[in-house]
Order: structure tokens, then sequence, then C-alpha cells
């Protein structure tokens, strides 16, 4: 039987589905099949790279994108930051099962007691977290560093394996071929009608941190040309909005803010530009260079250099041509929620339009929530 020859739009849809529900977990049970070890990463400041040094596949855990969350809420109150929830809901429901560990960081409070009770309830083999100092500077570097050194023994001894200095560069070199590929997607996106959505970029960011890396940079590779041609199904005239945010993960929320006649061309999301942006400078010790860029990268709130990326945001604006900044916080997401009245106060003074509104972690509230983008985005147009 002839395979079937896909067309490039075809291999792109594709590639854009591997975080759908049904599909997200196809990528690391074919590893497991291999024989090869998965490990879950929460957050996106634990480098991929000593993952895939170790010869296992860095997983971006997402929680269940199903409205309720019984399970969860025997360990969890309901009033704490929902994407935690959701993502232990995911765990006691056996979403996870395939899993060899998990990696948390002291992201904040919630981060901390989710990483509590998955250590307590014992469902994966191997559960860590790391503290990430909040400064940038070279005491934080070196503290970094060793944490990451600790990582490195602790992922070479559940894989059996040595990770040595080759084999973090070559992991820097692979991951950091998937950021520059994406980067280009990213600068795709300034012209005015770029080649994809704010949906489809979204797809195609979070493909990146479900997928073997090989076969991720293979396809992106190959369809570079196309997207280079490719026209996004927009109008031109549409308002060009920026979205900021933490865990926005479901690409629901995107499309609905799109179809309340605005075409997201930029984002300052944790698993969008941010992760993208993270530039890896390999100068012979690869886990300083690694503990540095990760520290270094375009800054979320919880980072005393958040100012910095404010600051970026508003280079960001000029450069993707923003009409308007969404500030997208989800519910009790409190490191976001602090700063709301910054954000606003530094964009306001660049003479930036923003506005703010909560959301869930799950699709949810979209007839309220489209009203008000909808009114967002008719000011704009005046």
């Amino acid at each position: 039987m002839k395979t079937k020859v896909l067309s490039d739009e075809e291999r792109l849809q594709k590639l854009l589905s591997a975080n759908n529900p049904e599909e997200r977990n196809k990528w690391p049970l074919e590893w497991k099949k291999q024989g090869k070890k998965v490990i879950g990463m929460i957050d996106y400041y634990v480098p991929e790279e000593i993952v895939c040094a170790a010869g296992m596949l860095p997983w971006k855990v997402t929680g269940t994108w199903q409205p309720a969350t019984p399970l969860a809420v025997e360990y969890r109150p309901v009033n704490v930051d929902v994407a935690c929830n959701h993502i232990l809901e995911s765990l006691l429901r056996g979403e996870y099962d395939f899993l060899d560990g998990v990696i948390f960081t002291d992201w904040d409070d919630d981060i901390r007691r989710l990483y509590d009770v998955f250590e307590f309830l014992k469902r994966i083999p191997f559960t860590r977290i790391i503290h990430v100092p909040r400064n940038s500077n070279e005491l934080a570097y070196r503290y970094y560093e060793r944490s990451l050194g600790r990582l490195q023994t602790e992922l070479g001894e559940l894989g059996q394996v040595g990770i040595s200095d080759s084999s973090l560069h070559q992991a820097i070199q692979l991951c950091g071929t998937t950021r520059a590929l994406l980067r280009k997607v990213y600068e795709f996106r300034k012209k005015d009608i770029p080649p994809l959505t704010g949906e489809e970029n979204l797809k195609l960011t979070t493909a990146s941190l479900v997928m073997p890396k090989g076969i991720f940079n293979k396809e992106l590779s190959d369809l570079l040309p196309y997207l280079e041609e490719r026209k996004a199904p927009i109008k031109q005239s549409q308002v060009r909005l920026l979205v900021s945010g933490e865990r926005i993960d479901h690409p629901g929320y995107v499309e609905l803010i799109e179809k309340a006649g605005a075409i997201v061309a930029m984002d300052d999301i944790d698993i969008g530009s941010r992760q993208v942006w993270t530039v890896v400078k390999s100068n012979g010790n690869p886990l300083y260079d690694l503990a540095k860029s990760y520290i270094r990268r375009p800054a979320c709130p919880r980072m005393t250099e958040y100012e910095m990326q404010l600051n970026q945001v508003i280079e960001w604006v000029k450069e993707y041509k923003i009409d308007g900044v969404l500030n997208f916080p989800h519910m009790y997401g409190f490191s976001r929620l602090y700063v709301v009245p910054h954000f606003k106060k530094m964009l306001d003074e660049a003479g930036i339009p923003v506005a703010t509104f909560l959301r869930e972690y799950h699709l949810a509230n979209q007839g309220q929530l489209m009203t008000r983008i909808g009114a967002f985005v008719e000011m704009l147009k005046k």
C-alpha cells in the first residue's frame, strides 16, 4: 500500500495538532516503546537540554482542558491557581502514568504546593523541585549552576547514563535549532497578513514542547518555505494585538480573541515568545551557560528584572506594529495579578492601550470574554 503524500498544508495542520488532547500523549508513548524515558516539565525555567542530554524526552505538562476538577479539589482548594488544579486532575485521572519523572520549580507558592501533592501521592517515580533565583547576577548564575549539576547527576542515575559535557553541548545545539526555527516564524508575524493566526502560532510553540526535538525541527524546517508564502485567513485591516500571560496553552483562548475581530500578531507568553527568545551561548561550561541563559531569558512577573520584560513588550509593540496589549492572567495567578497596576502604568506611559481580563485555565466564560474583548477592539479601531 502506497503511503499518502501530504500537501504542505496537511503537514502543517498535522504539526499544529501535536498538543491537542487526543494527540499530545502520542509522542511520549512512542518514545517509551523505544525503551526511553519521558520527563514531565512543569516550568519553562528548567533547561530542556539536560533532559535531552540524558537521552530522555522533555514533555511539557498540560493540565486537563475539561472544566471540572473533582479529584483535584480533594487535595487543593478551588480558590488557588486554577492551572495547578487542572494539572493535578490529570495526574489523578492517570493521564500522566507514562511519565518516568516530573520536574518542578518554586515559581510560586502554588507550584510548590503542587509539588508537595505529587510527592505525597508518589504516582510518578521521580519528582524533583528546583529553586530558581529571582535575580540575574553572577551569584544567581553560580547557585543555579550547582542546582542544575545535581539535576544532571540525578537524571543520569535515573537513566543509567553518564551526561557528559559533549552530550550537553549537542543538546544545547538541538534545542537551539528548535528556537531558531521558531524565531523565523515569529519574524513572519511582522507581516501585515502573517502566515499563521495567533491560535496557530500557539499550537506551533506548544507542539515544540511535546514532540521529540529532532522530529519537530525536521518538520518545521521543511515547512518554512511554505510558511513564508502562506497567508493566514484574516482581513488585512484587523486590529493587531499582543497577548501577555502565563500558562496560556489552550488555543481556544487565542481563537476567541481573534473571533472578536483582532489578530494576535505577537505574544508575551511563557510557552510562546519567552521560551522562543531563550538563546544559550555555549562558552565551554555547558551547565553555567544553561544556568545563565535560563535566568536571563525574557522575564516573568516573579523575577526582579520584570521591568526589563515590560520594556521588551514595549519594543515588540513597535516592532510588530501592535495596536493594543491584552493582559490575560488566569484566576488566582497572583504573581501576574500583583503586577497588573505596574504593567498598566508602564504601557500607559508609553502610549500603548492595554486591557486586563481574567480567565480560567480551561476554556470558559466565552460570551462574557468576547463581549469585553470586542469592546476593547472597537475602541482601538476609533
